[in-house]
């Protein structure tokens, strides 16, 4: 009994005087079409010869990585990704997002650390603040987009009360509260003119995002304002701040 007792008192020191100092990556994988989870897919780290799959909610946890800059690739029915490089630190997991397009021949990824949801600019954060705001916007992906046929953005547009008028010049405009008030419109994080948005195809619109009155706190700034685009004001500017706000990822 001594003995074990021993056994035991020293491999309990010799844990705690070498640390597991290796950085773990989790995250989730889903489909860029509609959103939902993806099953089968394989996380790996090729330099350090670990992957893990993902399970049937789309989500993985790859452990024991050196820390350091570490190649993560991407394999889903036999294709691959390219390389994807992330900076680890030991005893620290990030949290990744994976997103592809399982028709496109290269699987059209999307791989990307995740942030905060208000200020996750690309189509990763739209499925993010898809889960997260649900209650607070109209979010429509491609898949729901392809259904409805739209012939023009401004036509979708037209479902959730935002109407162009024209007056000095052209832009788009809801009604609220009984004043007409101009919804500001951006693409992929980007202030846009409300006279261009209307060139882009639709088929190249992967997801939008479309709020009522104030949207969460950050997500109204653009990335790059442009002249000749319409800023979002934020709450507590004139009527602006109760009308809305558009954001649309292309693919």
């Amino acid at each position: 009994m001594l003995l074990v007792t021993v056994a035991i008192v020293a491999s309990s020191m010799q844990a705690q005087a070498f640390p597991d100092t290796t950085a773990r990556i989790l995250g989730a994988a889903i489909s860029s079409y509609n959103g939902r989870p993806l099953a089968g897919v394989m996380i790996s780290a090729p330099e350090v010869h670990k992957f893990v799959v993902t399970d049937a909610d789309g989500r993985f946890a790859l452990g024991g990585l050196p820390a350091g800059k570490r190649a993560i690739r991407v394999s889903y029915e036999g294709r691959q990704t390219q390389d994807y490089v992330f900076s680890l630190q030991g005893q620290r997991t990030i949290r990744i997002s994976v997103l592809l397009d399982v028709d496109a021949v290269d699987l059209d990824p999307v791989v990307v650390e995740a942030r905060q949801a208000n200020l996750w600019r690309d189509l990763a954060g739209f499925y993010e603040r898809r889960r997260a705001y649900h209650g607070f916007g109209h979010f429509f992906t491609r898949e729901e987009i392809t259904q409805m046929r739209p012939t023009r953005l401004s036509g979708l547009l037209t479902l959730e009360g935002i109407v162009t008028r024209c007056y000095q010049d052209c832009r788009p405009t809801r009604v609220t509260h009984g004043t007409i008030c101009p919804v500001p419109v951006s693409v992929d994080g980007v202030a846009y003119r409300e006279v261009d948005y209307d060139q882009i195809q639709v088929s190249d619109v992967a997801g939008i995002e479309v709020y009522r009155g104030v949207p969460p706190a950050d997500l109204s700034h653009s990335v790059l304002p442009s002249p000749g685009s319409s800023m979002w004001m934020g709450p507590g500017r004139s009527a602006a701040g109760q009308c809305g706000l558009v954001e649309s990822w292309t693919r």
